[in-house]
């Protein structure tokens, strides 16, 4: 296009219409941050058990990764936390049975989302092969629009950019979003008052404050704590 001059002096490259992905990103994020309110506390957990566990299972199961572990892990604490797997429609306070995890993959035209539908009920090599399976069919538009809706927590995996933290926006209308940050090599002091090197991951978890306040995050952290310290035995296997 013939290049253009705005009221300020600057010259316009490029002035298009959003193509229909952006706008519809656009338009969930205008109501889900006029609509909900919310906050986000950034916290860190130990998670060198998980990176072994993962090496562990990825010897039976290529297609294991850490977020297939976190989709796992997650889905029993929505099973066990309802109140977390719930979502304010209309005024309502809806809670759901299934507990359907949403996980994020980047592309250049923006983020879509897989769902592994009831993951509640799957064990960790079931979700490594239906989450690589629909994240290799989101990266060629393959995915039909089905897997990618009916959501009711969503995971982001924003460590694979070298972030530490980040708000992340509520996927409306679910109550909670995880954003799973950096996984580094940190010391630390132990109980016995001497300094160790863990694996640490830091996390940020997005909630609607409708339905969740500090106390609610506080036991969901420990939930979290719980199951990423000794992780095996919410695999399902």
């Amino acid at each position: 296009m013939e290049e253009k001059i705005d009221e300020y002096g600057r010259r316009i490259s490029s002035d298009r219409r959003l193509k229909s992905t952006r706008r519809f990103i656009n338009d969930m994020m205008k109501d889900s941050l006029q609509n909900y309110p919310q906050a986000s506390p950034y916290f860190e957990l130990d998670t060198g058990a998980l990176m072994k566990l993962k090496d562990e299972l990825k010897a039976v199961d290529k297609n294991v990764t850490v977020t297939s572990l976190y989709v796992r892990i997650m889905a029993t604490i929505l099973e066990a936390y309802p109140l977390l797997n719930s979502a304010v429609i209309d005024g309502r306070q809806v809670t759901y049975s299934s507990c359907n995890v949403g996980v994020g993959v980047g592309l250049e035209s923006g983020i879509m989302t897989a769902v592994i539908k009831e993951a509640q009920t799957k064990n960790i090599f079931e979700i490594s092969d239906e989450l690589k399976a629909k994240t290799a069919l989101i990266k060629t538009g393959e995915l039909p629009l089905d897997d990618m809706l009916g959501s009711t927590f969503t995971i982001s995996s924003i460590g694979v950019q070298g972030i530490r933290y980040s708000t992340v926006v509520l996927n409306p209308p679910e109550t909670g979003m995880l954003a799973i940050g950096v996984t580094e090599k940190k010391p630390v002091v132990l109980e016995d008052d001497t300094i160790g090197i863990k694996t640490i991951t830091g996390f940020g978890l997005t909630h609607n404050h409708a339905l969740i306040d500090g106390y609610h995050i506080g036991v969901i952290i420990d939930m979290m704590r719980e199951r990423l310290l000794d992780p095996k035995q919410y695999m399902g296997i």
